[in-house]
């Protein structure tokens, strides 16, 4: 069904009694059933709504084969000093019953205490160039990682914004795959290096499951940053928005035949309508088709009231 025009619906509400002038646009408007039949009015209750805070990013999946060689080099050392440790011991062992000279026994701590120096650097260049994070993987977390990114079970991911905005206390990244969907990167740290084209210092991210497979190295994609943080309220949605005057307004049907307009002060706008912290209670009752005509009904004047 057609809505009725303005003229009409002035002359519809002329006979009801529901007010005309200007004047009363702060009044309730009243409506009877019929006319509220006649306008096809819908209404819906308000509800709780929240909304993150969501920052736009850049994503790069970064090539994984300079961490696979310094894990690799990892664990050859850590190999080297468990070997020369047990010698070590063995030989302290030996030197004491005059089986070994002290010579010897002394070659042999200096080789396990070398070998324990190459470990704790290369363990010092794993955060250096890639983060905190993977200084406190164990060994065996360690080698199930270098695993995984060889299968390409997961994928590390790099995350930039202009000036670094978004990215302290950001705890999830959820990644833009275009036609192959989305998927959720892991925050593992501040990366190392920054950008110096976008000033930003970086994250550095990790992607498990099915969709790791997809992310070839040196694919850039879209990504949006959320802190876990944002805005609770209540839901204005779209279709209940009317703008006049510089002003937003939505009405709520207070009884069987009242409807009360109300300016809509947002505190946070989203792509279903705004959110809204004060002026409207959870359960109300929000007309959400319909409302510009009885903007209409509670703005327009008579011509013989000009």
């Amino acid at each position: 069904m057609k809505l009725p025009s303005a003229a009409t619906l002035i002359l519809m509400l002329a006979a009801t009694g529901a007010p005309l002038n200007a004047h009363a646009q702060d009044k309730p408007l009243q409506l009877d059933a019929r006319t509220q039949a006649r306008l096809q009015l819908r209404i819906a209750p308000l509800t709780a709504a929240h909304s993150s805070d969501q920052v736009s990013a850049f994503a790069t999946v970064v090539d994984p084969t300079p961490l696979l060689t310094l894990l690799s080099d990892l664990a050859t050392a850590q190999s080297a000093y468990t070997a020369s440790q047990a010698e070590a011991a063995r030989s302290q062992a030996l030197a004491k019953d005059g089986s070994l000279s002290a010579k010897t026994s002394e070659a042999a701590n200096a080789q396990a205490r070398g070998d324990q120096a190459r470990v704790t650097l290369l363990k010092q260049r794993l955060g250096l160039e890639w983060g905190a994070y993977f200084t406190t993987l164990s060994d065996n977390g360690l080698r199930q990682l270098g695993s995984d990114l060889a299968a390409a079970r997961c994928a590390l991911v790099r995350v930039d914004t202009p000036a670094g905005q978004g990215l302290k206390g950001a705890k999830t990244v959820s990644l833009d795959l275009g036609a192959l969907g989305s998927a959720d990167a892991r925050v593992l740290g501040v990366a190392r290096t920054a950008d110096a084209r976008l000033q930003s210092p970086g994250l550095m991210t990790l992607v498990s499951g099915g969709n790791a497979a997809y992310l070839s190295i040196g694919l850039s994609l879209r990504a949006s940053l959320y802190s876990g943080g944002g805005t609770s309220g209540l839901l204005i949605p779209n279709a209940a928005l009317l703008r006049q005057g510089g002003r937003v307004y939505a009405f709520i049907k207070t009884n069987a035949q009242t409807f009360d307009r109300r300016i809509v002060t947002p505190t946070r706008v989203t792509p279903e309508g705004l959110i809204v912290t004060s002026g409207f209670t959870s359960g109300e009752k929000i007309v959400v088709q319909g409302a510009s005509a009885l903007l209409t009904a509670a703005t327009s004047v008579p011509a013989g009231e000009e």
